[in-house]
Protein backbone atom coordinates (compact mmCIF):
# COMPACT_ATOMS: atom_id res chain seq x y z
CA UNK A 1 0.00 0.00 0.00
CA UNK A 2 1.12 3.59 -0.94
CA UNK A 3 0.41 6.83 -0.31
CA UNK A 4 -0.60 8.63 -3.47
CA UNK A 5 -2.41 11.58 -2.28
CA UNK A 6 -3.88 13.67 0.48
CA UNK A 7 -7.07 15.29 -0.78
CA UNK A 8 -8.40 18.01 0.79
CA UNK A 9 -12.22 18.53 0.91
CA UNK A 10 -12.91 21.98 0.67
CA UNK A 11 -15.57 24.44 0.74
CA UNK A 12 -14.46 27.22 -1.37
CA UNK A 13 -12.83 25.36 -4.14
CA UNK A 14 -11.90 28.35 -6.46
CA UNK A 15 -10.39 30.31 -3.45
CA UNK A 16 -8.11 26.71 -2.32
CA UNK A 17 -7.29 26.97 -5.96
CA UNK A 18 -5.49 29.83 -6.12
CA UNK A 19 -3.90 29.67 -2.57
CA UNK A 20 -2.23 26.52 -3.52
CA UNK A 21 -1.47 27.20 -6.92
CA UNK A 22 -1.11 31.19 -6.94
CA UNK A 23 0.21 31.90 -3.10
CA UNK A 24 2.10 28.99 -2.47
CA UNK A 25 2.93 28.58 -5.85
CA UNK A 26 2.63 24.69 -6.50
CA UNK A 27 2.73 23.18 -10.09
CA UNK A 28 -1.06 22.61 -11.06
CA UNK A 29 -0.46 18.55 -12.34
CA UNK A 30 -4.54 17.98 -12.96
CA UNK A 31 -7.10 20.50 -12.65
CA UNK A 32 -8.28 24.31 -13.24
CA UNK A 33 -10.06 26.43 -11.26
CA UNK A 34 -13.45 25.47 -12.21
CA UNK A 35 -12.94 21.68 -12.19
CA UNK A 36 -13.95 20.88 -8.72
CA UNK A 37 -11.04 18.62 -8.46
CA UNK A 38 -7.14 19.87 -8.81
CA UNK A 39 -3.46 17.60 -8.40
CA UNK A 40 -0.50 19.89 -7.24
CA UNK A 41 2.80 18.64 -7.17
CA UNK A 42 4.18 19.00 -3.81
CA UNK A 43 8.13 17.73 -4.67
CA UNK A 44 7.26 13.94 -3.04
CA UNK A 45 5.77 10.59 -4.49
CA UNK A 46 2.65 11.55 -2.69
CA UNK A 47 0.56 14.67 -4.45
CA UNK A 48 -1.77 17.38 -2.41
CA UNK A 49 -5.80 17.21 -3.96
CA UNK A 50 -8.22 19.27 -3.54
CA UNK A 51 -11.83 18.43 -4.25
CA UNK A 52 -15.18 20.18 -3.89
CA UNK A 53 -16.65 18.65 -0.75
CA UNK A 54 -20.00 18.34 -2.31
CA UNK A 55 -18.52 16.42 -5.06
CA UNK A 56 -17.20 13.24 -2.55
CA UNK A 57 -20.30 13.47 0.19
CA UNK A 58 -22.00 12.84 -3.17
CA UNK A 59 -20.17 9.92 -4.09
CA UNK A 60 -20.14 8.50 -0.93
CA UNK A 61 -23.98 9.37 0.10
CA UNK A 62 -22.94 11.35 3.11
CA UNK A 63 -24.68 14.58 1.59
CA UNK A 64 -27.78 13.78 3.14
CA UNK A 65 -26.49 12.79 6.68
CA UNK A 66 -24.54 10.22 8.13
CA UNK A 67 -25.02 9.74 12.31
CA UNK A 68 -21.98 8.36 13.26
CA UNK A 69 -20.10 12.27 11.51
CA UNK A 70 -20.91 15.43 13.30
CA UNK A 71 -20.26 16.72 9.69
CA UNK A 72 -19.13 16.40 6.70
CA UNK A 73 -15.47 15.15 5.50
CA UNK A 74 -12.53 17.79 5.39
CA UNK A 75 -10.10 15.51 4.54
CA UNK A 76 -9.01 11.75 2.54
CA UNK A 77 -5.69 10.35 2.78
CA UNK A 78 -5.61 7.89 -0.40
CA UNK A 79 -3.83 4.50 -0.63
CA UNK A 80 -2.95 3.13 -4.09
CA UNK A 81 -2.99 -0.94 -3.74
CA UNK A 82 -2.15 -3.94 -6.25
CA UNK A 83 -5.58 -5.02 -6.07
CA UNK A 84 -8.41 -3.15 -4.72
CA UNK A 85 -11.32 -6.31 -3.54
CA UNK A 86 -8.34 -8.67 -2.14
CA UNK A 87 -7.41 -5.26 0.05
CA UNK A 88 -10.68 -4.52 1.33
CA UNK A 89 -11.56 -7.80 2.15
CA UNK A 90 -8.36 -7.95 4.27
CA UNK A 91 -9.47 -4.87 6.23
CA UNK A 92 -12.78 -5.49 6.95
CA UNK A 93 -11.31 -9.19 8.13
CA UNK A 94 -8.63 -7.26 10.08
CA UNK A 95 -11.78 -5.11 11.44
CA UNK A 96 -11.73 -1.66 9.32
CA UNK A 97 -15.34 0.03 8.95
CA UNK A 98 -15.77 -0.01 5.76
CA UNK A 99 -18.12 2.74 3.83
CA UNK A 100 -18.07 2.27 -0.08
CA UNK A 101 -17.56 -1.51 -1.15
CA UNK A 102 -15.10 -1.76 -4.16
CA UNK A 103 -16.67 -0.47 -7.40
CA UNK A 104 -15.79 1.09 -10.59
CA UNK A 105 -15.42 5.00 -10.60
CA UNK A 106 -15.34 5.49 -14.59
CA UNK A 107 -15.60 9.21 -14.39
CA UNK A 108 -12.56 9.46 -11.73
CA UNK A 109 -10.65 6.25 -13.83
CA UNK A 110 -10.66 4.50 -10.80
CA UNK A 111 -11.38 1.66 -8.65
CA UNK A 112 -12.12 2.28 -5.27
CA UNK A 113 -13.38 1.00 -1.96
CA UNK A 114 -13.67 3.63 0.90
CA UNK A 115 -13.54 3.42 5.36
CA UNK A 116 -12.75 5.19 8.11
CA UNK A 117 -9.85 4.82 11.18
CA UNK A 118 -11.25 4.88 14.79
CA UNK A 119 -11.42 8.11 14.52
CA UNK A 120 -13.79 8.84 11.70
CA UNK A 121 -11.23 10.00 9.01
CA UNK A 122 -11.76 9.29 5.41
CA UNK A 123 -9.52 6.28 4.20
CA UNK A 124 -9.52 5.15 0.19
CA UNK A 125 -7.70 2.65 -1.26
CA UNK A 126 -8.18 2.63 -5.21
CA UNK A 127 -5.91 1.64 -8.29
CA UNK A 128 -6.18 2.93 -12.00
CA UNK A 129 -8.76 1.41 -14.36
CA UNK A 130 -6.42 1.29 -16.98
CA UNK A 131 -3.11 0.39 -15.78
CA UNK A 132 0.30 2.70 -16.50
CA UNK A 133 1.90 0.47 -18.84
CA UNK A 134 6.07 1.59 -18.61
CA UNK A 135 7.87 0.35 -22.10
CA UNK A 136 10.35 -2.93 -21.66
CA UNK A 137 13.90 -2.15 -22.75
CA UNK A 138 16.36 -4.58 -22.99
CA UNK A 139 19.80 -4.22 -22.06
CA UNK A 140 21.85 -2.50 -24.42
CA UNK A 141 18.98 -1.42 -26.04
CA UNK A 142 17.52 2.05 -26.82
CA UNK A 143 14.38 3.35 -26.17
CA UNK A 144 12.28 4.11 -29.18
CA UNK A 145 10.18 7.00 -29.18
CA UNK A 146 6.92 7.05 -30.75
CA UNK A 147 4.62 9.70 -31.68
CA UNK A 148 0.71 9.22 -33.05
CA UNK A 149 0.29 11.36 -36.26
CA UNK A 150 -2.07 14.66 -35.47
CA UNK A 151 -5.55 15.01 -37.13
Amino acid sequence: MRCSYIRLLVNDYEACFRFYSDVLGLSVLWGDESSRYAEFDVASGTRLAINQREVMAEALETDTADPELPHQDRLAVIFEVDDVDETAERLVNDGARQVMEPRDWTAWGIRASHFRDPDGYLLEINRPLIPVVEPVVEPGEAAIEMSLPED
